[in-house]
């Protein structure tokens, strides 16, 4: 699948990190998920894919007023809240912490925990089809889509469940809101090429 005017998409790569990792070894990435939890677990990629997947086309959205609707593939986080163990998820939040670099250090963020599982949030290893290239958060990426961009960690390496809601990097650098819903406004539809007003907060499923 090719998604439309894909080739007009700003590019993400200046806002991730400052300088992402390039060489990443998928046979020894691990991903942790820890905290308030009964079954802390690790799994490395394959065993992700061994997971019952999802192929979703749905919408995310840029903070800097921008969207586009692709096919995104990966494992319901919920699947993988059920294998950890979380009674009541709704009183926690998620915290996101990303490989990092030696240079630039992990990038992290934190969400409420029984709003992303609401709103079917995702782990998301592949896009149209291919393996998520670095720009979109090789090898594993927790997107919200019901949240702006930056709530969400590329280059995903841990996941706590914890009871403290933490600004991440971008709240702090650049004064974004902390809950980071998406807000009612005009966005430039990539791909479809023009402009569309959004009249509901959350996650964009009109058009």
């Amino acid at each position: 699948m090719t998604t439309p005017n894909i080739d007009k998409k700003p590019s993400s790569l200046r806002y991730y990190q400052d300088g992402p990792p390039y060489d990443i070894d998928v046979s020894s990435w691990k991903l942790t998920v820890s905290g308030k939890v009964k079954r802390p677990i690790t799994f490395s990629y394959k065993e992700l894919l061994l997971l019952p997947q999802v192929e979703e086309s749905r919408r995310m959205v840029c903070v800097c007023n921008w969207t586009i609707r692709r096919l995104w593939k990966g494992i319901l986080l919920q699947t993988v809240i059920d294998m950890a163990g979380v009674d009541r998820p709704e009183r926690y939040y998620l915290k996101q912490t990303s490989i990092g670099t030696k240079e630039k250090g992990v990038y992290q963020s934190t969400l409420p925990l029984g709003d992303a599982l609401s709103r079917r949030a995702l782990l998301v290893h592949s896009v149209d089809g291919e393996t998520l290239p670095i720009e979109n958060g090789f090898p594993l990426r927790l997107i919200d889509f019901g949240l702006y961009g930056y709530k969400s960690v590329k280059g995903l390496a841990r996941l706590e469940v914890t009871e403290q809601y933490e600004r991440g990097e971008w709240e702090i650098r650049a004064g974004y809101d902390i809950d980071g819903t998406i807000r009612p406004k005009k966005y430039w539809i990539v791909d479809l090429a023009g402009f569309r007003y959004v009249e509901t907060p959350g996650e964009i499923k009109d058009f």
